[in-house]
């Protein structure tokens, strides 16, 4: 029989993005789980939020341990940031930084190849995955694509378990992710001996505290009789124990059916606990207007470098008027296809259109007597089309519902020296009770004469995501943003000079 192992990785503090506490109560959750299922001939843990190098200098070493040996499964389970990189995914470690996203993040590709190399019987991977990073608004492919097209293609059978679809980001409660305690649920709450990875996929399909947050993605290529393990009373006393179902010093209850019970807390207990924890992301609207000045103060602060400071003089203007925000309407139909509760609207135009309507016509015979024989024997009918003017409704851009100190920042970059370009970056933003999300780009000025440019629109827009109540998130998101920026505007300059050396 060959080896089974497993992989567990758990990433709750970063450095340039939003912690992630319930990460480490993940990780131990299915810790508890693998060590208890009696299933896994061994496993590694990365735990402590470790930092890129060292995750992937692990998880290769533990990989080339196994190359020369059968192995009939490898599981694998991430809980932390991630995003998306346009036709890939990535993994994001504690240092993960945008302008080295590569070094510091694990490309999904990566770690299939470093799987398919021990050629598997079956690939279980459990990604439970916030949103990070920043994401261009318009993507190649969505998450199901890209994940679809790595199972099939790299492994002989695979199960594939992703918190939340690519519209969406993984819920973190109090204590657990909703998903990864969705996981842990269906072990205690199984009635049979031994749980199929279907079996597992259906209860959290069907378990209303995962879908009134989000929808989880499955994937598999395999048979539905694959064994996850078999439920022992060991499992469900360890797993219900962390997840605090029973206390550590007191007797196991069972229900008639053997299934452990639940604690003594009542429903509506818990619910009102619940519903109280979640409620401190939410502001009042006091709160958020403190917030967005934060937002933009930070904005207007925010150090350039010696380089761009010695090159341009940056400007920040706060305008209430979207007609000076370029690409606006890239925004708009991003904001159109997205089911967050935000205080903004999408605003439409009418749009003139030629269309063909399809009209039925009679063939009347020609000549003085056409209408007499016509009256004789009739008349033919035919089909033609005629050209028709028609309207609809287009996007046209977007209004904040609710009082704001501006609706977008400008940052005029007016070069110094006659050689350079003239630049601009918009910044924009929507927000709901709980969340700032925010769209920024970069576009040069086509120079018409001296005095007179035209802003080009070749770029698009990114987008990052943070809590509106938390200002430290508020620092991250645009220290994410502006130095994102900085890097693309350092490296064009860096690109066009040195040639001309």
């Amino acid at each position: 029989m060959g080896k089974r192992i497993a992989i567990l990785a758990g990433v709750s503090i970063y450095q340039h993005e939003n912690d992630l506490p319930p990460c480490d109560k993940d990780l131990l959750l299915m810790m508890e789980v693998i060590s208890k299922s009696g299933k896994f001939d061994e496993w590694i843990i990365l735990d402590n939020s470790p930092v890129s190098g060292d995750a992937k200098d692990r998880i290769s070493s533990f990989v080339r341990k196994y190359q020369n040996q059968d192995v009939d499964e490898v599981f694998f389970y991430y809980t932390g940031h991630g995003t998306r990189n346009t036709d890939d995914f990535l993994f994001l470690f504690s240092d993960y930084n945008s302008s080295k996203s590569e070094q510091t993040s694990l490309r999904n590709s990566e770690l299939d190849s470093m799987l398919k190399s021990l050629n598997p019987e079956l690939t279980v991977k459990m990604v439970d995955a916030c949103q990070a990073g920043t994401e261009y608004i318009k993507s190649d492919q969505d998450l199901k694509t890209i994940f679809e097209k790595s199972l099939v293609n790299s492994f002989n059978k695979t199960y594939f378990f992703f918190s939340s679809s690519s519209s969406e980001s993984s819920t973190a409660l109090s204590d657990f992710s909703v998903f990864t305690k969705s996981f842990a649920k269906s072990l205690v709450n199984y009635s049979g001996k031994e749980v199929r990875y279907r079996d597992i996929m259906a209860y959290i399909s069907d378990d209303t505290s995962v879908s009134k947050h989000q929808t989880p993605l499955f994937i598999q290529q395999a048979s539905n009789t694959e064994v996850f393990c078999a439920v022992s009373t060991d499992l469900i006393s360890a797993v219900s124990k962390k997840l605090g179902v029973i206390d550590d010093n007191s007797e196991d209850k069972k229900n008639d059916d053997g299934a452990l019970s639940e604690t003594k807390e009542s429903y509506e207990d818990i619910l009102i606990s619940t519903i109280k924890l979640k409620s401190r992301d939410y502001c009042k609207e006091d709160e958020a207007l403190k917030s967005l000045e934060l937002f933009m103060e930070t904005i207007e602060n925010y150090d350039w470098g010696d380089l761009i400071n010695g090159l341009y003089s940056v400007v920040v203007e706060k305008t209430s008027s979207y007609e000076k925000i370029v690409g606006i309407k890239n925004v708009a139909e991003w904001l159109s296809k997205n089911d967050e509760q935000y205080f903004a609207k999408v605003t439409y135009i009418e749009e003139e259109y030629e269309a063909k309507e399809k009209v039925e016509v009679e063939d009347v015979p020609g000549g003085i007597h056409g209408s007499m024989i016509a009256s004789i024997v009739g008349t033919k009918k035919r089909i033609k089309y005629e050209p028709v003017t028609r309207y609809r409704d287009i996007v046209d851009g977007i209004q904040l519902t609710a009082p704001s100190p501006c609706n977008a920042l400008l940052i005029h970059l007016d070069p110094k020296e006659e050689i350079l370009p003239w630049r601009i970056a918009f910044i924009t933003f929507v927000f709901s009770k709980s969340k700032l999300t925010v769209f920024f780009k970069m576009e040069k000025e086509k120079e018409i004469n001296w005095n007179q440019r035209v802003t080009q629109n070749k770029n698009q827009w990114k987008t990052v995501h943070c809590k509106l109540k938390q200002h430290e998130d508020i620092r991250k998101a645009v220290n994410l943003s502006l130095s994102g920026l900085l890097k693309e505007l350092s490296s064009e300059i860096a690109l066009e000079f040195d040639e001309q050396k």
